[in-house]
């Protein structure tokens, strides 16, 4: 559930959809709209595609607040982490074309557990883009995919709209069957064309019932009919960590990403979560990674710590994300992020820089990120890519501690929790060895 200590998301006043604005600037009039919803942040990629909506966020004075991120799983990532803490409308936003797909693993966990996400995705020229027949930016059939990933998606095709479409997008968020999607036009603000659209030009999955458009004049709408999964079992679990709704894993060996047993000395890792359970601060968030390996430790925490734990479909590595947005959500609570080492070499190096980026202005500077650092190999080769994680935090003014001994891991884990800074432990690890 989400944490009742912190606001939600307000709804605003309603906006007359008829009324006449006079040649609005786009950009500006989406952050109007976000802001009357009270959304306090939107994460996303800059690019040509959103300068001007990105401008118009810089200008709003932080309400909303732009989180600049490098890769949209990041940008997908944190909406999620903010919807499951606050139980408001996490935005991600993010230029059409390649960048758009890195939005999709996210949205398709959000769809999972029917979490309110809201994706907007700038520079979608033209309304035979949402068809998903071309493509954005033509590079495949993303619209195609947003179709039957979001309930609701979209897109803009009259300026005078462009208030009722935000409110729309955003309560259809809100309302509770999974995510939804704005298609904005490109960076001039200005449609091209006024165009007149029909069912045929809005066309879906095949097999499946046509598109409803014409909601209002200069807007198309599609609303997926795609059944949406229950919530997997220990997907989230917010305030406590019940036993019954951690994910059953089967008492088998953990193994490295190359699928053998690592004869690497290290630490186990039941001996990195018990040291910390006996450490962690009551009012900490955990965010961890969905790798079994990983999961199946949170029942080891105490009762009563929220821990947000990754759907095993997100993307590896999103329990960094999570545990920005969890930080900026509530910078006074300090907040520790579990995660292997092939999720960090895959998302988590590039979001150390937003972590080193907007730090100095939290109360409470404490997010320690814990690498459980296998240093995976492959067949012929047991040790391989031994990245220094606690060096590279260390070259972005982080505090970094590598550990590889037992009897080290507890004065690790208090010398990152009284940092007085954001801290990476980089933790050598052994999987249990193969019966």
């Amino acid at each position: 559930m989400p944490d009742p200590r912190l606001a939600q998301t307000a709804v605003p006043d309603p906006y007359p959809a008829e009324t006449a604005m006079p040649d609005p600037h786009l950009a500006e009039t989406v952050v109007a709209r976000l802001a009357a919803w009270r959304v306090p942040r939107v994460f996303g990629i800059a690019g040509e595609p959103v300068a001007a909506l990105v401008e118009a966020l810089h200008s709003a004075g932080g309400e909303p607040e732009f989180v600049p991120v490098r890769l949209g799983e990041s940008a997908a990532s944190m909406a999620i982490g903010h919807a499951r803490l606050t139980g408001g409308v996490g935005v991600c936003l993010s230029p059409a074309g390649p960048a758009a797909f890195g939005l999709l693993a996210g949205l398709d966990a959000a769809r999972r557990a029917t979490l309110p996400v809201l994706a907007i995705i700038g520079g979608v020229d033209g309304v035979d883009e949402v068809s998903g027949v071309d493509g954005v930016g033509g590079v495949g059939g993303v619209d195609q995919m947003l179709a039957g990933l979001c309930r609701q998606v979209w897109h803009l095709d009259d300026l005078r709209r462009v208030p009722a479409l935000v409110d729309a997008a955003v309560r259809g968020a809100l309302a509770g069957h999974g995510p939804a999607c704005l298609l904005l036009p490109g960076t001039s603000g200005r449609p091209s064309a006024l165009a007149e659209v029909s069912a045929e030009s809005v066309a879906v999955d095949p097999g499946r019932p046509p598109a409803v458009p014409q909601v209002g004049a200069g807007m198309v709408f599609v609303e997926s009919t795609r059944p949406l999964a229950a919530p997997d079992a220990g997907t989230v679990f917010v305030d406590s960590v019940p036993p019954s709704v951690v994910p059953e894993v089967d008492a088998e060996p953990d193994f490295t990403e190359s699928g053998r047993p690592s004869a690497v000395a290290g630490v186990d890792i039941g001996l990195v979560v018990d040291e910390l359970s006996a450490r962690v601060p009551p009012e900490a968030a955990v965010t961890m990674d969905g790798a079994p390996g990983l999961s199946r430790h949170a029942s080891r925490l105490p009762p009563g710590i929220a821990v947000l734990a990754c759907d095993a479909h997100e993307v590896s590595g999103a329990a960094l994300p999570y545990a920005v947005a969890v930080k900026l959500v509530d910078p006074q609570r300090p907040v520790l992020a579990l995660l292997t080492d092939d999720g960090m070499r895959s998302h988590g190096l590039s979001e150390l820089v937003t972590i080193a980026r907007d730090w100095p202005h939290w109360p409470d500077p404490r997010l320690v990120v814990l690498v459980l650092n296998t240093r995976a190999g492959y067949p012929g080769r047991q040790v391989a890519d031994d990245v220094p994680y606690a060096g590279w935090a260390r070259l972005l003014g982080l505090h970094g501690v590598r550990v590889d001994r037992p009897e080290l891991v507890g004065p690790a884990w208090d010398e990152a929790l009284a940092a007085d800074r954001p801290c990476l432990l980089d933790l050598i690890v052994t999987p249990h060895p193969s019966p």
